[in-house]
Order: C-alpha cells, then structure tokens, then sequence
C-alpha cells in the first residue's frame, strides 16, 4: 500500500494507491505556483493510472479543496465524500468551486465508526461531522489506514478537542499507527488545552505512539509548524531505523510512504 504525502506549501494532499487497483486522493491543494510540479508528480506516480476513483475532502477549507477542477481535469474523479460540514471559507472561490464540481460528481457524507476494506487495507473513518464541536476543524475527517498491521493515521486539522473528549477513550489501543501526518500542519493546537495552563495534552500522541510524525507545511504567515509542536511530536515518536522522528514537506519535499505489512513500512523521501 502506497500513500504519497505531497510537497503543496501549507496545505495537504495525500495520494493512496492501493494494491488491488483503486486509487484515491485525500485534499488537494494545487496553486498557480505549484501546479506543474505537483502534475509532473503525479504523472510520474500514477504509473498509467487515469481516474482517481474517490477523492475525500477532510474538511472544506480552502487549502484542502484548492484546485481541485484542475485535479479533477487531468484524472477525473468518480466520487467526492466529505463531512458534509460547511467549513470556514464560504465566502472563498475554493468553496464555490469545489462546491460546485461536488454537485456535478457522484458525492457523499463519510460517517464517523465507519470502516471499508479494500483488498488488504483496511480504511476506518474514526472521526468526522459531530455537532459537539463548534469548530469545523473539530469535525475534520480523521482516517486510519491499515495494510496487515502496518499503518498510517492521518489528523487533518483536529485540535487536542475530539481527542481529549472522544478518540482517545472511544478507540484506545486501536489508535497506535507506525506514521501520523500531524494535525493542522503542525499547530499548537493539537496539544494546547486552555483548560489546562500548566500541561500540555499529549494522552493522544501517546496512544498513537508514532514512529515518525509527518508535518505537510509550507512558507506561511501563521509560524507553522509551531516550534512546541514539533518539539512534542518529537518527544512522542519513537524513530525509524534511522533515528529520525519528524519529517515535513518543506524540508523534505514529496514523500512515498510503503505499508509492507506486519508492521513494516518504507518513507522515501525528495521523491
């Protein structure tokens, strides 16, 4: 199982190939700055494959929808799933586009608890649209993919919030994955619990207990990645054979991620 975290500045985009065929798009984030590179990407990585069958958008903010008719031109898309929550740019020409390619395409709400299996990989949807939380970052898509014991786990933009108050005690054990793609391009957020001045909440990191954490982050005005943050997923994951810990696309660039099963897995990187 292939997952491909690409180099799209601060933003995500993540590329799923499975090994039974079927191929999907987590986000997506092509900018007038970045668009042939990220094409030359992906016509190197697709490997003849034409469509992408799925794509799923974590949550509708701009950099996760941004071109996403340009993506949809050059490999059509036989679906769009999301939260089937509003987000935060209403008013961006992001949403209005990828609002309106949703309604021409086949489309859905993915359920939290919610689990598909495709071949060998197994893909659990454990967090999305819940009306506990105010915050539509809250109610991000937060997908674990599992090929025979190997697996990734992807945070989107959570913060600390559904974790503290549901992921951790709902799902326990199950949420330990090999690689975390870090929440919210490496905010604060996913361990500031105002609520507590003194700690920082790390009860989730602990239980994913990673052994690298990969940030999606590019030059930006918001001092992503939080300089804590990275210090935190630092601390939490425990290393490859390597020794490293933490990885983002700024410094790295395009990275492929292989889940051999049984635990084992490949990160190249500078792909």
């Amino acid at each position: 199982m292939e997952i491909h975290f690409l180099d799209v500045g601060c933003g995500n985009m993540t590329l799923w190939l499975f090994p039974d065929g079927p191929t999907w798009m987590c986000d997506c984030n092509i900018t007038d700055e970045n668009e042939d590179a990220v094409m030359r990407y992906l016509a190197k990585t697709m490997s003849g494959r034409r469509n992408i069958h799925a794509f799923i958008c974590s949550h509708r903010d701009a950099d996760h929808m941004r071109g996403i008719k340009k993506l949809h031109k050059a490999y059509p898309l036989g679906g769009i799933w999301d939260n089937g929550v509003q987000g935060t740019t209403t008013d961006s020409p992001e949403y209005r586009e990828y609002m309106d390619l949703r309604r021409q395409l086949k489309h859905g709400e993915i359920q939290a608890g919610s689990s598909e299996t495709i071949g060998e990989v197994v893909v659990s949807w454990l967090h999305s649209k819940d009306q506990n939380y105010s915050d539509a970052n809250d109610q991000s898509i937060v997908v674990k993919i599992d090929f025979n014991g190997s697996s990734a786990l992807l945070a989107s933009d959570t913060s600390y919030a559904p974790w503290k108050g549901k992921l951790v005690r709902q799902y326990g054990a199950k949420l330990k994955s090999n690689i975390l793609l870090a929440a919210h391009h490496g905010s604060i957020t996913f361990f500031d619990d105002p609520s507590d001045t003194q700690h920082y909440y790390t009860a989730h990191i602990q239980t994913i207990s990673p052994a690298m954490t990969l940030i999606s982050v590019g030059p930006n005005v918001h001092g992503l990645p939080d300089k804590k943050a990275v210090e935190l997923y630092e601390k939490y994951s425990s290393g490859s054979n390597q020794g490293n810990k933490v990885f983002t696309t700024e410094e790295k660039g395009n990275m492929k991620l292989v889940l051999q099963g049984d635990g084992a897995w490949t990160l190249n990187v500078g792909q």
